[in-house]
């Protein structure tokens, strides 16, 4: 310590102005630039004479404006940073870019990528310049196949897109949705979990409670964040931010990225499942709202730890499950390698979640996944958490609490009822049409038409002209209109709606039961082919479920399955589109579902869905189309008139029309398709049967011996089977 006042430390000598500096925290200066930065000196201090030794530290980055300088009559511009809080985080952009990683059903897409990129390369070689009608064609047409690549996913598709390793992470997201953000940490009990990270932050002026589970970007980070798994510490942190929030009236927002809790047997020891339990209790009380969003994998406890909410909103490739699908796989099957069956068994995707009523809603992503353009998925989300609490905000602390417990209290509520079993005899339907008459009747009287419609009905019958008859009926037809404006009013409505809509119902099943009926006729020399049956019945000796994943199968029968099934395929589609009126692709797709439950015990369910699938479509087809119902009306009043009578059922004008209602009929069908499915509406031919081509050439070679292939593929399974069964022996020893 030193008493006196400051003083020179290096005596008389003589320093210019710019060679000088101060410390400020010991009180010296005087001291020049060009001295060692470690002065020793002899001095006396208040206790007695002993030496003192000061240390000066010279900063690197410590800069002196020179004055005699000119500015620069233009300054440079300063570049602007992208945008992240310095303050209380780590989290910064990676620098550089990232190698690409594509997954596996990505592989079309890249075939086509390097043929375009050969294309102009052998172009550019040659010194030839591609029209740019031609390059935008090809393009376009790139971009269809990689929008229906990524439409058409299956579920265990998307669970690699969502552990996909350059997917966005929260912080990722909360730097792009948010105008300002500010991390908090530490669970005040000791630790501070880098795997939950929280703050607050602001979203057009409105501050939200943000709260989600981090992954890394890297292998660094990884392990830092270990992984996404939290222990303890991190629900006991994300607890706490949960009560500031309610405490200070803050929505929350929480956002689930995790594999599951970290299950390590120190977690175990610090009270892993009580923390969750304790995280569970509590949010079901707090009176503020909370949403919730899935970014990738939601796995068991761990996810469920936050996502007590009242909205469950889902990214499009996210999943959310009780146990991955390769733990279910290893658990019912003893086989990781049919995690593709346990994906699509286990109903884990967004839009079967939306189904079951689990998650709420379901937030698109760009094609390609989040991580092909991660801005625009971070748009995507900050749209709908505006949305959803723009809706939650209208609801009282009440009615929040009520909605989140009644969410929670009916998952796991179903009832399986069978389809009621109509009795279609004609007496039932007599008697059916009678009740409706009667309960008709006594509504017109009830309502003040009866009279009015009975004179009318007696004038038609009385009539001798057509001119009476058509403008007497004129005159019905308005008086119907107005009945049906007033008919909700009569008191035994409700009798006569049911009696019409169990009529409705036994007629849409007798005509479901023909449609099927028929088209099983037209199937029946497909599917009862000796060779084609016998084939099949013997490839699935070995192929026991062909949507698994076949990687201990021979290489041979694989080919020669994808080829039987795809001739198949192809032979059903045929005959779906000319008789159901299916669009090219509807019916492929139809067909390709059949396929796949062809003789098996679940084909004439399959066959069920086809059916009342394609004439529930008709009838909302026919029910938004005025004309159109109006030529199958008249239609079905030209062969009532001439029934009995073949040449008149063959008569041109019938025949012109049923071509023409066909027609439009396709057209409707192939319309409302394309617009379920986001594309333009195509333009059909007249007769299906043009539509659809022949069976094109397959894409592998089929085998020549047809035994061989199938005792080689049976051999190569007994080989697998008894290297199993020797592993386990082993294992045992």
């Amino acid at each position: 310590m030193i008493a006196k006042a400051p003083m020179s430390l290096t005596g008389p000598s003589k320093v210019v102005d710019s060679d000088l500096f101060r410390s400020s925290s010991m009180s010296f200066f005087g001291t020049p630039l060009n001295i060692q930065t470690q002065v020793r000196l002899g001095m006396s201090s208040m206790r007695g004479g002993s030496v003192l030794i000061v240390k000066a530290n010279l900063f690197s980055k410590f800069s002196f404006k020179n004055p005699f300088k000119k500015p620069d009559p233009k300054p440079k511009p300063v570049a602007v940073p992208e945008k992240f809080p310095d303050h209380f985080m780590d989290f910064k952009p990676l620098k550089g870019t990232r190698k690409p990683i594509r997954l596996a059903f990505e592989k079309p897409l890249i075939e086509i990528e390097e043929k375009i990129a050969d294309l102009k390369r052998r172009c550019a070689k040659v010194g030839l310049e591609l029209p740019p009608r031609t390059l935008r064609s090809i393009e376009e047409r790139y971009e269809q196949a990689r929008e229906r690549v990524f439409r058409d996913l299956t579920p265990i598709q998307r669970v690699n897109i969502a552990r996909h390793p350059h997917r966005p992470t929260f912080l990722d997201h909360i730097l792009n949705i948010t105008d300002k953000f500010t991390e908090l940490h530490g669970d005040r009990a000791g630790y501070n979990d880098p795997a939950i990270v929280c703050g607050l932050g602001k979203i057009d002026g409105q501050t939200y409670m943000f709260v989600g589970q981090q992954k890394g970007r890297n292998t660094k980070e990884n392990v830092k964040r270990n992984f996404g798994m939290p222990t303890p510490h991190g629900y006991r942190k994300a607890l706490r931010f949960f009560r500031y929030a309610d405490h200070f009236n803050f929505p929350i927002v929480t956002f689930v990225d995790t594999p599951g809790a970290f299950a390590d047997l120190k977690s175990e020891y610090l009270g892993q499942a009580e923390a969750i339990a304790m995280n569970l209790r509590e949010m079901f009380g707090f009176k503020v709202p909370i949403i919730t969003i899935v970014l990738g994998e939601g796995g068991s406890g761990g996810a469920l730890a936050i996502a007590v909410c009242n909205k469950m909103l889902m990214l499009e490739n996210s999943v959310f499950f009780v146990a991955s699908p390769e733990a279910c796989a290893s658990i019912l099957w003893k086989k990781a390698r049919l995690a593709p069956k346990a994906a699509r068994k286990l109903k884990i995707t967004a839009r079967e979640l939306v189904e079951l009523g689990l998650a709420d809603d379901v937030i698109p992503e760009p094609v390609g996944g989040a991580h092909s353009d991660p801005k625009l998925a971070s748009k995507f989300i900050k749209r709908y958490i505006q949305r959803t609490m723009k809706e939650l905000s209208k609801m009282s602390e009440e009615e929040l609490l009520s909605q989140r417990y009644q969410k929670f209290r009916k998952m796991g509520r179903f009832t399986e009822e069978k389809m009621p079993e109509f009795d279609t005899s004609p007496e039932a339907i007599e008697k059916l049409k009678m009740n409706m008459d009667d309960e008709y009747s006594k509504a017109l009287s009830a309502i003040g038409f009866k009279a009015t419609v009975d004179l009318l009905e007696r004038e038609l019958q009385k009539s001798e002209t057509p001119a009476q008859r058509e403008e007497i009926q004129k005159k019905l037809d308005k008086v119907k209109l107005e009945i049906n404006q007033h008919l909700p009013t009569a008191p035994n409505y409700p009798t006569l709606k049911s009696h019409y809509d169990k009529m409705k119902d036994i007629s849409r099943a007798k005509s479901n039961a023909k449609v099927k009926q028929e088209l099983k006729e037209r199937l029946k020399p497909i599917l009862d082919d000796p060779e084609t049956q016998e084939r099949f019945n013997r490839l699935k000796t070995i192929i026991k479920d062909d949507e698994g994943d076949q990687g201990d199968l021979h290489p041979a029968v694989k080919i020669l399955y994808f080829n039987e099934k795809k001739k198949l395929q192809y032979q059903l589609a045929k005959v779906l589109s000319s008789f159901l009126l299916l669009s090219n692709s509807a019916a492929f797709e139809k067909a390709r579902y059949l396929a796949k439950k062809a003789y098996s015990e679940e084909y004439e369910a399959a066959l069920d869905e086809v059916v009342n699938s394609v004439m529930k479509d008709t009838e909302e087809v026919v029910a938004k189309s005025p004309k159109l119902k109006q030529e199958m009306e008249l239609l079905t009043k030209l062969y009532s008139n001439v029934k009995g009578n073949p040449d008149a059922e063959s008569s041109p004008r019938i025949q012109a029309l049923v071509t023409d209602v066909r027609h439009k009929l396709r057209q409707a069908l192939a319309t409302q398709e394309a617009k379920r499915n986001n594309e333009p509406a195509p333009v059909v031919k007249n007769e299906a049967a043009d539509k659809v081509e022949n069976v094109p050439k397959l894409k592998f070679k089929r085998p020549r011996n047809v035994s061989d292939v199938i005792r080689m593929g049976l051999a190569f399974h007994e080989e697998e089977k008894a290297k199993e069964q020797k592993k386990g022996t082993c294992c045992q020893k």
